[in-house]
């Protein structure tokens, strides 16, 4: 088994980018395995960046002056080539954003606190007034991250992400035997689509970590594991 698997439907829609997410073989947070890791993708380690996560809504947009440099945040934005995105996920969402007509890119790190404080959105905002993207161009990539099958929460939770889930007859959430499971794949998707994103150019993998514990870091099944896969978005 190799270190990653890459998303090659991009090939079709988007050359101009690469997107891998890393597997249990490898522990994103060591030096050595995300340098391995570069050099199997042949992409340039030494322009790998990426956040100090804080489960916010703070997004940081790199350019030539920021490149490497580790910042307070939980996205990234930016339009430069060869400078590879990388975020860091044991169960959160992790969100490819992609924008073919400027070709400019986003990578988000939505947790519950995230996806809850619509980081994907501010980070679409950013990319308006940024790029002048418009979101009827992106594609949206959910990699793997833990479904509805497997996040069980509070009701408390689940009232709190009732605030924000307005206008829509779409469920977020399951119960099964009295217990409450967010589908924090599809509050996501809601968010993106409510930016204007087309239902269509938003692609879940539907993989979700809990279950598939065998190849994937998971922090619930894991025992809060301090492994961590990554999302890695590139402009070639």
């Amino acid at each position: 088994m190799t270190n990653y698997i890459r998303f090659e439907e991009l090939d079709k829609k988007c050359d101009f980018v690469n997107l891998v997410f890393s597997n249990i073989n490898v522990d994103m947070t060591s030096k050595t395995d995300r340098e391995k890791l570069c050099k199997e993708l042949n992409m340039n380690f030494k322009n790998l960046t990426n956040n100090k996560q804080t489960h916010s809504d703070i997004v940081n947009i790199i350019e030539s002056e920021g490149i490497g440099k580790i910042k307070e945040g939980d996205a990234l934005i930016t339009k430069l080539r060869k400078t590879p995105l990388l975020i860091f996920v044991a169960d959160c969402v992790p969100i490819a954003i992609i924008d073919p007509k400027h070709e400019a890119v986003a990578l988000c790190h939505a947790g519950w606190r995230g996806t809850y404080s619509k980081i994907t959105r501010k980070s679409i905002e950013n990319m308006e007034k940024l790029y002048d993207t418009n979101p009827k161009d992106l594609l949206c990539v959910l990699g793997p991250s833990i479904g509805p099958c497997c996040y069980e929460v509070s009701k408390d939770l689940i009232e709190k992400f009732n605030t924000i889930i307005t206008n829509s007859d779409e469920k977020f959430y399951i119960i099964k035997e009295n217990k409450y499971y967010l589908d924090l794949w599809k509050v996501n998707e809601l968010i993106l689509t409510s930016c204007g994103v087309k239902k269509e150019n938003i692609v879940n993998l539907n993989i979700c970590t809990s279950c598939n514990s065998n190849k994937f870091h998971s922090y619930r099944k894991h025992n809060q594991t301090t492994k961590r896969l990554g999302m890695i978005l590139e402009i070639k």
